[in-house]
């Protein structure tokens, strides 16, 4: 750890990363069909190590009502459904080209079981083995909650969410991949119970990038205005491809992130699953590289579900000298998204590279986010970290949603948090203060 990180990231040690291991002939990462059930009824098994207590979750949890929680949030979304049925199976499937056929969801502290977090027991709260055939079709997905972390549903200090664990999980079992957007169920990294001294409860909701990834897998019968395509192929200043360039849409009537994904192959990149809209197209780097890209806007476009749009674009060059990276509150940074509620003003940290108050200016898509004017100040966190802080007021009408925050400095570099900030019900008592309803 780099110098000057001790007080920054004191939090950010505790972060979760729910991972998925996928079994099959060839690896997801290689794989070029997208991973989908076949049918949209979807039976699990919840083995019965969920009826009992476990010595790793807070005494007295339901943890099947946990589980039922998180399955109902997924169909609510639409396009699935899942049938469930209870077994005495306490082990999921062994690697291998083939399942048993049972998608089991297990908390069994079994050899087998344990033998899945052998490599990052302190790091990983549950992991996520699916299967499938040549042609993407899913069979089994099984799922194991680590027997070596501290579950609770009630937001006891120093624990993960059970139904936020298990909701990113089943996400896995759909079919769904990391996402990179701070925020949504998806994203690879979120906190315990306590980050930010607040409850860990904001990865329970699906966003919209969950939404729209769901409805890009299955079709939603009855849905008027769904779904639209964008096919983007981006291309360096010099006029290569742009691989691996983090990409995500963003909805221009409210500034909520809608979509994301990274740039393949030949630097394209395809949204599916996208309502009638219109939308703003953002890129950025996952990583600073010899050729100095900003952070940028690709253009406006709109989707008709009638006609799926194909663009091509060419990068623009630029200064690349500034960098938004953690995300924070109450002095603590982190690499999750912050949650807030509408109607209320709170005080939010950024971290990254040369950040000051003198040279950048910060600013959200969103009509519904404001940057309070003159509350841009300046914090020591050590020589390898510069950090700012600033207030940001949410308007009692912001939708529920991932909003992302951006920064310019005086030499034009750009850079972005997608999903730096969600918008929550649950309360984050942490506000400077609330807007008169009246």
């Amino acid at each position: 750890m780099a110098k000057g990180f001790n007080r920054a990231l004191t939090l950010a040690l505790v972060m979760i990363q729910v991972s998925a291991i996928f079994g099959g002939s060839i690896s997801a990462e290689m794989h070029d069909a997208p991973l989908r059930w076949r049918t949209k009824v979807i039976t699990v098994a919840i083995s019965s190590s969920l009826l009992r207590p476990a010595p790793n979750v807070k005494y007295g949890t339901d943890m099947v009502a946990a589980l039922r929680r998180s399955l109902r949030t997924w169909e609510e979304a639409g396009g699935i459904q899942f049938r469930e049925v209870f077994s005495e199976k306490q082990n999921v499937s062994p690697s291998g080209a083939a399942g048993d056929g049972v998608s089991l969801i297990t908390i069994a502290p079994t050899a087998e079981n344990a033998l899945l977090f052998s490599k990052n027991a302190d790091e990983v709260a549950a992991t996520t083995r699916v299967f499938f055939d040549g042609r993407g079709r899913i069979s089994e997905g099984d799922i194991v909650l680590s027997p070596y972390q501290q579950f609770s549903a009630d937001g006891t200090f120093g624990t993960y969410d059970l139904e936020a664990t298990l909701t990113h999980e089943i996400g896995h079992v759909l079919g769904l991949e990391h996402s990179f957007v701070r925020g949504s169920a998806m994203y690879e990294n979120f906190g315990k119970n306590g980050v930010f001294g607040i409850q860990a409860f904001a990865n329970r909701t699906l966003s919209e990038i969950d939404r729209t990834a769901l409805r890009a897998k299955y079709s939603f019968d009855g849905q008027e205005n769904c779904c639209g395509t964008l096919t983007a192929k981006l291309l360096m200043p010099e006029g290569r491809p742009a691989v691996n360039l983090q990409v995500w849409l963003e909805d221009n009537a409210t500034g909520k992130v809608v979509a994301q994904s990274e740039t393949g192959t030949g630097g394209v990149v395809e949204f599916g699953g996208l309502a009638n809209g219109s939308y703003s197209l953002y890129s950025a780097r996952k990583e600073r590289a010899k050729r100095a890209v900003p952070m940028q806007l690709i253009g406006v476009y709109d989707v008709d579900p009638n006609e799926p749009l194909s663009i091509s674009k060419k990068l623009l060059s630029g200064s690349d000298d500034l960098e938004l990276k953690y995300t924070g509150l109450n002095g603590q940074l982190t690499l999750s998204s912050v949650p807030i509620n509408s109607g209320r003003s709170y005080t939010i940290f950024v971290g990254g590279r040369n950040l000051s108050p003198r040279n950048i200016s910060l600013r959200f898509s969103s009509p519904f986010l404001q940057v309070s004017e003159g509350s841009v100040v300046s914090h020591d966190y050590g020589s390898d970290l510069s950090v700012i802080s600033f207030e940001v007021t949410a308007d009692t009408q912001i939708p529920i949603g991932e909003y992302s925050i951006f920064a310019e400095s005086a030499t034009g570099a750009r850079s972005a948090v997608p999903g730096g900030i969600s918008v929550r019900t649950f309360l984050n008592p942490y506000s400077n203060f609330v807007f008169d309803s009246k």
